[in-house]
């Protein structure tokens, strides 16, 4: 597996409908990171629901790699049955046919029922977990490189794991308000620290998708660019170091603060169409006003005649846009448009990332 990104993303079936029908030299490059979704506050049951979405998982991504997260939930969270909530997310995700990893919180480590819950992982399957350092971290724990050191440290050696059979997954989170020189600079930093500690792989990760369209494009059934700003850190970034192993991650068209399950009777249809640096977004209006299978016919026609639109063989999502533009399909809800942006968006990436290294590095392109 050469491995070119690694998407964030919601483990819900507008996600897993992207994965499926990603073509299968995209599958090969990229590795998801699952977050678990989050369940009411009042929800007694937990088990089902997590069985559906591992049976989704199972569906979408079989024998392939990913990385689990339950970031959305309590770090001492439990099931009706007393299991810890990653315990059992993780043996209901592999007994789906998802080879997950677990992803470690740095900032949840301390929680003793959180950190145990991650040693009977590692005695339950081979895995390589996964670190993921939030903004507090980056910004304040590195600064004291060997406060850091040995915070890490007793993290590998609880897990027995070592640098080299570990994954750090540097997350900035949402960027959309950070310049793109303060961005590389911090996470050229982490990549500096994590190398002196003996780390490999590194994925850096942030997003730029504000919470709401009007925030991208202010005027509704209107249409406008936002910059990317963790693509264009991590472009500037390989520039300079023509390194691999610094991954390119983010939260697909998603903003990374997203609630779960927000219920929004006034919200806005809209396309995320992701293009070079940039997403391209074409915003209509409340759905309250006129349906949103109406909206998603005219806001495709938009997008397919701009100069922004691939062609329909480009991805699964492309072709479905042109097909609802047409009225060959129609979309119909907002996870059905979910699947096919965020579809777009991971063979976009792929093909920027994978185009970005050869131009840098030409070699690349045959190795």
């Amino acid at each position: 597996m050469s491995l070119l990104y690694v998407p964030i993303m919601a483990a819900k079936r507008g996600e897993f409908t992207a994965l499926t029908n990603l073509q299968a030299s995209i599958s090969d490059k990229a590795m998801p990171l699952f977050e678990l979704p989050a369940q009411k506050p009042d929800t007694k049951v937990f088990e089902k629901a997590i069985c559906r979405t591992a049976s989704g998982a199972g569906k979408a991504w079989p024998g392939r790699p990913a990385f689990l997260d339950i970031s959305k939930w309590s770090p001492n969270a439990r099931t009706e049955s007393g299991i810890h909530i990653l315990e059992y997310a993780f043996s209901q995700f592999r007994s789906s046919g998802v080879h997950v990893h677990p992803v470690v919180g740095y900032d949840r480590w301390d929680d003793p029922s959180y950190s145990q819950a991650l040693k009977n992982i590692r005695t339950m399957a081979p895995v390589t977990p996964c670190i993921r350092l939030d903004r507090e971290a980056i910004q304040d724990d590195m600064l004291d490189v060997p406060y850091f050191s040995e915070r890490m440290n007793d993290i590998m050696a609880s897990l027995e794991v070592g640098p080299n059979n570990c994954y750090i997954l540097v997350d900035f989170g949402s960027v959309s308000t950070i310049s793109v020189p303060d961005l590389i600079e911090d996470a050229e930093n982490a990549v500096s620290v994590l190398r002196s500690l003996g780390f490999s792989v590194v994925i850096i990760a942030g997003g730029s998708m504000p919470a709401a369209v009007n925030e991208a494009v202010k005027t509704r059934d209107d249409e406008g660019c936002i910059p990317r700003i963790e693509m264009l850190a991590w472009k500037a970034i390989f520039s300079g170091n023509q390194d691999r192993n610094v991954i390119f991650g983010d939260y697909m068209i998603r903003n990374p603060n997203a609630a779960d399950g927000v219920i929004a009777p006034q919200a806005n249809a809209k396309i995320r169409y992701t293009i070079d640096n940039q997403f391209f977004i074409v915003r209509g209006h409340s759905k309250q006003l006129d349906s949103l299978t109406i909206q998603h016919k005219e806001l495709s026609k938009k997008l397919v005649k701009s100069a922004h639109y691939l062609t329909p063989s480009f991805s699964w999502g492309d072709g479905e846009v042109l097909n609802c533009s047409i009225g060959v399909k129609e979309i119909r809800d907002p996870t059905t448009m979910i699947a096919v942006d965020t579809n777009h968006h991971i063979s976009a990436v792929i093909s920027e990332v994978f185009e970005h290294q050869r131009t840098v590095v030409p070699s690349l392109a045959s190795a």
